[in-house]
């Protein structure tokens, strides 16, 4: 199970927010006008929903306590 971290919180809220603009953008024509930056908006949460799951699937599987005795 892959554990939360701040990366796939962000990622989450960014990704809905491009969605947001991008459903505001089919309602109202002003908005409309700027749908390009909505889809940028929205693969940029994408990217960073994804890097937040690789790094947590990579600190789950590379434990950074080593233990010296």
């Amino acid at each position: 199970m892959v554990r939360m971290n701040a990366e796939i919180i962000a990622g989450i809220a960014i990704l809905m927010m491009g969605i947001i603009f991008i459903l505001a953008g089919t309602i109202n024509s002003t908005w409309g006008e700027i749908m390009l930056p909505s889809f940028v908006i929205a693969a940029l949460g994408a990217a960073t929903l994804g890097l937040g799951i690789w790094t947590a699937n990579y600190e789950a599987k590379h434990s950074v306590h080593t233990h010296h005795h």
